[in-house]
């Protein structure tokens, strides 16, 4: 009788704990020991949960990669940690810090691609989220640094002071100056030379505006006395030469400026092209032997 009644008690003792209760009592054991730094006994903990959930094809439903991730990178084990937060993102469980984590691990590692697939789904399904607020910025980068310009177009701004970072801003003209948004680019220019009134990209894109609209000009007014040469033709085309002209000169102010700020040659060839247009031979030779 004594040995069936220590049997009985036994049985009520395994039959009180569901298999559920176990698994919240392994849950709880483990969070209590990640609170308690025994990061290896909680990770062993979150992986028997794993190992539960796998057999039980719960991976789905389930916070234990990210958290056994959490353990291994507090033990300094980074290969570890990737491969269970990597699982958490395959089962899509992961919270925002996770992807966060992944971005910048892959970032130090230099590896792009696999950084952009960390940092989209963070900026797409969780968008409002201060780990994807701080990211956006970087996925923009990387987006303008791969040449995707449609997606970085999707982005902008990627901080709420993008028109007041002139880095920024110049990325944004030179991106919608790729994909053919001309329309924006003169507004663009004015809000580069607020910012820094000696900004290249934008003295460049107002200097190039001024020439050509001077040679357009020049070309025209001759082609069209070389057709009709007729006094009244011939007062057009000095009217008309005399616009084309003070374009030249804005344009040539621009070009002064950029060639001593930067010596480019291109920026030479351009002022002698002006100058020869003004008559002044010898600025003219001087200047496209500053271009050579």
């Amino acid at each position: 009788m004594k040995y069936s009644w220590i049997v009985f008690v036994i049985f009520l003792t395994v039959t009180a704990c569901s298999p559920t209760q176990q698994l919240l009592k392994v849950r709880q054991q483990a969070e209590n020991a990640a609170v308690n730094q025994e990061y290896e006994r909680s990770l062993l903990l979150w992986e028997q949960l794993i190992a539960d959930d796998e057999a039980n094809q719960k991976q789905s439903t389930s916070d234990a990669y990210e958290k056994a991730g959490d353990m291994a990178l507090a033990l300094g084990d980074l290969e570890k940690a990737e491969t269970y937060y990597k699982l958490a993102v395959y089962y899509k469980t992961a919270t925002p810090k996770t992807y966060q984590y992944l971005a910048t691990y892959y970032r130090n590692q230099n590896n792009l691609s696999k950084e952009v697939a960390a940092l989209e789904p963070l900026i797409s399904l969780f968008p409002d989220s201060e780990e994807a607020k701080e990211e956006k910025l970087n996925l923009y980068w990387r987006y303008v640094e791969t040449g995707q310009n449609e997606k970085a177009r999707a982005l902008w701004p990627p901080t709420a002071n993008a028109e007041k970072d002139e880095a920024l801003l110049e990325s944004w003209f030179s991106l919608n100056k790729k994909i053919g948004n001309d329309e924006l680019l003169g507004p663009l220019a004015n809000q580069l030379l607020n910012l820094n009134k000696d900004n290249i990209i934008a003295l460049d894109y107002k200097a190039m505006g001024y020439y050509d609209k001077a040679e357009n000009r020049y070309q025209m007014e001759i082609q069209a006395y070389e057709k009709n040469k007729t006094g009244k033709q011939y007062q057009l085309m000095l009217a008309g030469l005399d616009a084309s002209t003070a374009d030249f000169k804005r344009a040539l102010k621009l070009f002064e400026k950029l060639f001593l700020d930067t010596q480019n040659k291109k920026y030479a060839l351009y002022i002698a092209n002006i100058y020869a247009r003004f008559g002044d031979e010898k600025q003219s030779v001087r200047y496209r032997k500053l271009a050579e």
